[in-house]
């Protein structure tokens, strides 16, 4: 029992932390990549905005996978997608190619996440829900880490081309394994069922379509989903895309200690996502004061960003506010939980691809508008073939993040508090 509960974390963990190679590696390369294809940053912000919209595309339709198809082969599909894409985007002769790779390696990780948390589901209890999902997201900030740092070492020995290649081939044997060692639920190995009553078996496609309506009219959905739209929007905006140019561009910092100074980012989100599920299920027993306490903070840390020039913090004090907005930014890992525990709790795929769409679909338009808030304030100004943005022209895409925080803030107060377990009988009957 203690091997296969093991494998539906590891195996899924490590396929995990490589789609958020994915989702943050822009950042990471993007001037090799506006060099490499003579690209403006609207145009690199609607590359990287790629990954979020086929997740927003993807989101009901992993869910409905998942129930049907299993969580097994569904992770082992969705690898194996995100390898060929990545050997794809590596290999790119032309900018429309990278676009063809891109949209795979979203395709595939698309699909990673709900069939991760729907095993978990079937293979923890469900107050254990909110632990299993902040170990998801330090897995998946592992990742982030991995393409900050390391990743930047890895373009500057090897070149972003081969690195991607690399990345695609690890996929790859991943997906095997999970092929060969994940199981979609205990009885599947011969194993007791952790949740007996859940259900006996995969529902119908018919019925999984039809749970769909009542999650999206459920008033008592939205609030969580809308706040943690707005938090991961503006924290992966920058983590994942203009922070190493901002630093460098802004503080003069070379890409790997830029990459460095954004790890901290990465590094917050990896203590936090596990501390606070942990908090929430075992100490404090609530969902929505967790949520209301950190994401207040995190919208404060941006108001440091928007500062003027002579305002703005020194090189030396950016890690450690990076590390506060990770860890409060943490608090968006409990939108499962919260969204799970006012739904049918015989849905789990359909209700986190529910999370999902909004919030991609926040992320994905923000990807676009702070490159084109950038390249409205470019002056003409080039290195290298790279453009030079201004200063003020951070400052105001960094004034939209800070708007979109504050407005999760106010969502946050309106979640239902359902004190970690299942209210939607109590909703419904």
């Amino acid at each position: 029992m203690v091997g296969a509960r093991a494998a539906v974390l590891v195996v899924p963990a490590a396929i995990y932390v490589l789609s958020n190679v994915h989702r943050v590696a822009p950042g990471v390369v993007a001037a090799d990549l506006m060099k490499a294809f003579s690209i403006t940053a609207a145009s690199l912000g609607a590359l990287a905005a790629i990954y979020p919209y086929v997740f927003v595309v993807m989101a009901l339709v992993g869910g409905s996978l998942v129930e049907t198809l299993g969580p097994r082969l569904t992770i082992a599909s969705g690898a194996t997608t995100m390898a060929f894409g990545a050997a794809l985007f590596g290999l790119a002769p032309v900018f429309g190619v990278a676009v063809a790779g891109r949209l795979l390696v979203g395709l595939g990780a698309s699909v990673i996440l709900i069939a991760w948390l729907t095993l978990a589901a079937e293979w923890y209890r469900p107050e254990q829900f909110a632990t299993i999902s902040g170990f998801t997201q330090t897995i998946g900030n592992i990742g982030a880490l991995v393409a900050s740092s390391p990743l930047a070492l890895a373009v500057e020995a090897v070149g972003w081309r081969s690195a991607f290649v690399m990345i695609g081939g690890v996929t790859l044997l991943l997906a095997l394994a999970a092929l060969l060692l994940v199981r979609d639920r205990p009885e599947a190995g011969g194993l007791s069922a952790v949740n007996p009553g859940r259900r006996g078996g995969a529902p119908r496609l018919a019925d999984v379509l039809a749970s769909i309506p009542a999650i999206f009219t459920n008033v008592r959905s939205w609030p969580p989903v809308l706040a943690a739209a707005g938090v991961y929007a503006t924290l992966i905006s920058f983590l994942g895309l203009w922070g190493v140019p901002y630093l460098t561009q802004v503080y003069g910092l070379g890409r790997v200690g830029a990459a460095n100074t954004v790890a901290w980012l990465a590094a917050g989100i990896v203590v936090g996502s596990l501390l606070i599920g942990w908090l929430s299920d075992r100490r404090l027993g609530r969902r929505k004061l967790p949520m209301v306490v950190c994401t207040g903070l995190y919208a404060a840390c941006w108001l440091v960003l928007v500062a003027p020039s002579d305002l703005r913090p020194s090189a030396t004090l950016l890690g450690p506010l990076f590390f506060v907005m990770g860890l409060t930014a943490s608090s968006l890992i409990l939108v499962w939980s919260c969204v799970r525990e006012v739904n049918n709790p015989a849905h789990v795929g359909i209700v986190i691809g529910f999370c999902n769409a909004p919030i991609f679909l926040a992320f994905a338009v923000l990807q676009w508008l702070t490159g084109a808030i950038l390249d409205a304030t470019w002056a003409g100004l080039e290195a290298g073939g790279v453009r030079i943005y201004p200063e003020a022209g951070y400052r105001t895409a960094f004034g939209v993040c800070l708007a979109l925080a504050a407005g999760s803030l106010v969502m946050t107060l309106l979640v239902t508090e359902t004190r970690c377990r299942n209210i939607w009988r109590r909703a419904t009957h």
